[in-house]
């Protein structure tokens, strides 16, 4: 008879540490090298330019100033005013009343010569200077904007082509006022319309609507006078001989090139009938009226003219009552009543 045989145990085995299995990693792709001109033109006119959010002192100062070659120092020269060099000496134009008569100084230029022309050291503190600090913020507000690339240049460029054409015109600053304030009331209703020169709803005021009520009247005198940017004054007066009695469109006179007056015996009551030279034109608005106007003056090109309020331009003149024709006064005795600007005002506050 066999022996029962013992149980062997197994020996107890240390735990083994497994690895785990290596994560195969995508192989990280090398970005191409920028072009320098393509990367130029992305950092002088994006608006992701990293010069948008950068400190513009802390890239031009003296420090980076002493880091260019003297090839580059001598380009950026070029373009910085004189009045920023150690070596500037201030000078008087030939045309200064205090040049003339006058012996040039031993050792001074003579005339035609420029005293700057070789102008070299630099004087470092423009760095530091608030001007420029103050340039530098506005070139990085400009890049932001996005004002450097090549679709607001073009822009640029169309707007610029159109006014020199007579085409396009910026928006005059009453017009934007008006537009963006339409539904503006006075707090005070007795406050004059005048008082703040804003028009605000009165812009929906029209010429005609003037007439009809009565706030332009037939024998009124109506004067013009703007002061353009080549400072020239155009005058003329015009006087309201007919309202139409259903469009209310007015039929004025006046006199032909620059003359500014009416004849005295247009400005009589009544008034005599018309005779050349003359002119009689029918408007429905104070910008055609001022159109007219130009056109028949003669001196102020459509090119040149600006896309003004043309309301504030005019001024309404009127007999009082009582009052009496004056064949000495150039309007007859009129009197200002004020211009359409705070005419148009005054009756859309007292609607």
């Amino acid at each position: 008879m066999d022996r029962p045989r013992r149980t062997v145990r197994q020996p107890i085995k240390p735990p083994q540490t497994v690895a785990p299995e290596p994560i195969a990693r995508p192989t990280k792709r090398r970005l191409p090298t920028p072009d320098p001109a393509d990367y130029l033109k992305t950092l002088l006119e994006s608006s992701k330019s990293d010069l948008v959010s950068l400190d513009m002192n802390d890239i031009i100062n003296a420090n980076t100033w002493g880091m260019l070659s003297e090839d580059g120092r001598a380009r950026l020269r070029s373009l910085l005013p004189p009045t920023v060099f150690s070596d500037y000496r201030e000078t008087l134009g030939e045309d200064h009343p205090a040049t003339k008569d006058t012996e040039p100084k031993a050792g001074s230029c003579s005339k035609g010569e420029d005293a700057n022309a070789t102008l070299t050291e630099l004087n470092l503190s423009v760095f530091t200077d608030p001007h420029f600090l103050a340039a530098a913020r506005t070139f990085q507000d400009h890049l932001y904007l996005g004002w450097f690339t090549d679709a607001h240049a073009e822009k640029v460029r169309q707007f610029q082509e159109g006014v020199m054409k007579g085409t396009m015109s910026a928006p005059w600053k009453d017009e934007i006022w008006e537009r963006d304030n339409v539904a503006l009331v006075a707090v005070e209703p007795d406050i004059e319309a005048v008082s703040s020169a804003r028009a605000g709803g009165a812009s929906q005021v029209k010429l005609f609507t003037l007439a009809k009520k009565g706030i332009i009247r037939v024998g009124d005198v109506i004067a013009y006078k703007r002061a353009f940017a080549t400072s020239e004054v155009v005058e003329k007066d015009v006087i309201v001989q007919s309202v139409h009695p259903k469009t209310y469109a007015l039929t004025v006179l006046t006199q032909p090139g620059a003359v500014k007056y009416l004849p005295s015996h247009l400005l009589t009551e009544p008034p005599e009938e018309p005779s050349a030279p003359t002119l009689s034109m029918t408007i429905t608005s104070p910008s055609m009226l001022e159109t007219g106007l130009l056109d028949t003056d003669g001196r102020m090109e459509k090119a040149r003219r600006p896309n003004g309020n043309a309301w504030k331009s005019f001024t309404v003149w009127r007999w009082r009552g009582g009052g009496n024709w004056r064949a000495e006064d150039d309007r007859g005795g009129r009197e200002n009543h004020g211009t359409l600007f705070y005419l148009r005002g005054s009756y859309y506050h007292e609607m």
